[in-house]
C-alpha cells in the first residue's frame, strides 16, 4: 500500500469515523507522503485498518498520539499494555463514581462507565499514554481511595470503567489504609 491508497481507503471509511481517520492521517503525514517513522507500517498493509493496527501493535508506538487516537477510535482495551504502580480491580460501586475520601469530604471520581464495577489504576508520571484516557481533574493532599492511602498531587483520568491516577508529585506510593 502507498500513501495515495491509504488516503483513498480512508475516504471510503464509514462517515461516522472519517473525521477521526483524517486526523490520524495528518498525524502520520509528512508532505505528500507518510512520515518516515510510519513508512514501515504502510509497506505490509492492505487497508487503513491494517496500517493503524500495525502501529497499535508496536509497543514502541504506545506513547504516540497516533496510538492513542486509534485506541480511542477502535475502543481498544489498552490498560494491560502499561505497568501500573497499583491495580485494584472489580471494585463494587454504590454510586456514580469511585469514592475518594478527603478527611470529612468526598469526591466521586467518574469511571467513564455506568457499570457498578470499577477498577483503579495508579501510574507513575508518564507511565501511560494520557491521550488514550480522558482527563477529569487533579487532586492533591492526603486522601483515601479503594482501601489505600495517598499523599501528593495526582492527575485523575477516566477510561472505560476505570479511574486512573497519575502520580504528578507523589510523596510516596499508595499504602494500604489502616483499618479502624
Amino acid at each position: 500500500m502507498d500513501y495515495r491508497e491509504l488516503e483513498e481507503s480512508i475516504s471510503k471509511a464509514p462517515l461516522a469515523s472519517r473525521a477521526a481517520l483524517e486526523r490520524l492521517l495528518l498525524y502520520v503525514s509528512a508532505g505528500p507522503d507518510v512520515s518516515p517513522d510510519y513508512a514501515p507500517y504502510l509497506e505490509g498493509s492492505a487497508s487503513y485498518q491494517d496500517f493503524f493496527n500495525a502501529i497499535y501493535a508496536d509497543d514502541a508506538q504506545k506513547g504516540t498520539s497516533v496510538w492513542a487516537e486509534w485506541a480511542a477510535l477502535k475502543r481498544k482495551s489498552w490498560i494491560g499494555r502499561f505497568e501500573p504502580v497499583l491495580a485494584v480491580e472489580n471494585l463494587r460501586l454504590k454510586g456514580d463514581g469511585l469514592p475518594v475520601q478527603f478527611g470529612t469530604g468526598l469526591f466521586l471520581a467518574p469511571t467513564g462507565s455506568r457499570d457498578s464495577i470499577a477498577n483503579l489504576y495508579v501510574f507513575e508520571r508518564g507511565a501511560f499514554n494520557v491521550e488514550a484516557a480522558e482527563f477529569v481533574t487533579s487532586i492533591g493532599g492526603t486522601f483515601s481511595c479503594a482501601g489505600y492511602d495517598f499523599a501528593g498531587i495526582y492527575g485523575v483520568y477516566k477510561y472505560r470503567g476505570s479511574v486512573i491516577l497519575e502520580q504528578w508529585e507523589a510523596e510516596r506510593d499508595p499504602v494500604p489504609a489502616k483499618k479502624g
